[in-house]
């Protein structure tokens, strides 16, 4: 199936594509829709290395994984490869995506998973997803007009976007224990929208904050600036995921994350004080092989 799908995708007839492949995830297997080129990512998965991760942070958490951008599933699929058990809620203003993770939960039967059609911001309002590339369930969508000045905008979508505390009224979610941001340049709005219930459920953070490059880039650098005196304020600690290869390498506990242009570090792990000891003891027992 894998070659079949290669074929048709480089003779650019994935669009005509409707079936379903199966994949084999941290050693269970998966059923994964294939429409048109939705999908296709989800087949020759990447980013392996989360698993790892969540793998460690699982086991010193209880409660509900909330994952802010889930687009067609990376996340929820490898959340389920280590654990069927966790409660999922994502949250995800694409509609397109939200097609495709109703099919994707529909063929594997998740139980205990949850969508909510919104982005997340500070305010409530009708507000514009831009997509860089022409996919429509393109992961680089921003809810942020101007967050990617060096590429064209391909095209614009109008999208609810909502204030956590205006949406919790409406939602029976309880404690939550691992918030996953990976919102494409939001990750300040949705830190500021999250604070009350960061404050009390003391989540452990994993979020991709992507490299300022140069201090010329003041917008994303202030906003940076402004994300770790949010941490520093809530008393958690900043760790760096280091990859090579797509392999986990080392997590590794920084002051700050500065100024660089490296994508294989611009993901991290935030913990709070209250778990940093068993964070540490966790990591020592699924420590990476070298």
């Amino acid at each position: 199936m894998k070659f079949l799908l290669r074929v048709l995708n480089k003779l650019d007839l994935l669009d005509k594509v409707n079936l379903t492949a199966t994949i084999k995830l941290n050693g269970r297997r998966f059923s994964i829709p294939v429409i048109g080129k939705m999908g296709f990512s989800n087949v020759f998965m990447t980013e392996p290395w989360m698993i790892k991760v969540l793998q460690v942070v699982i086991p010193i958490t209880n409660g509900t994984f909330v994952d802010i951008g889930a687009n067609i599933g990376q996340t929820l699929l490898k959340l389920k490869s280590v654990s069927d058990q966790v409660e999922y809620v994502g949250f995800e203003p694409n509609p397109n995506c939200i097609f495709y993770l109703n099919r994707l939960i529909e063929n594997n039967k998740f139980r205990n998973t949850h969508l909510i059609p919104v982005g997340i911001s500070t305010d409530t309002y009708i507000g514009q997803l831009f997509f860089y590339f022409n996919d429509t369930v393109d992961a680089s969508a921003s809810i942020l007009e101007d967050f990617r000045t060096e590429n064209k905008i391909e095209r614009r979508e109008y999208i609810s976007i909502y204030s956590f505390p205006k949406l919790k009224q409406s939602l029976s979610l309880t404690k939550i224990s691992i918030l996953k941001i990976d919102v494409e340049g939001a990750e300040l709005e949705v830190l500021e929208s999250f604070e009350d219930d960061i404050v009390d459920s003391q989540p452990v953070i994993l979020m991709e904050i992507l490299p300022v490059y140069g201090d010329e880039n003041k917008k994303r650098l202030d906003r940076q600036i402004e994300i770790e005196r949010l941490f520093r304020k809530w008393g958690y600690y900043l760790h760096r995921i280091i990859r090579q290869h797509d392999k986990l390498v080392e997590i590794s506990q920084i002051n700050e994350i500065g100024i660089h242009s490296d994508l294989n570090s611009c993901d991290y792990i935030a913990i709070p004080g209250s778990r940093l000891s068993d964070f540490k003891a966790s990591y020592l027992q699924n420590l990476p092989a070298s």
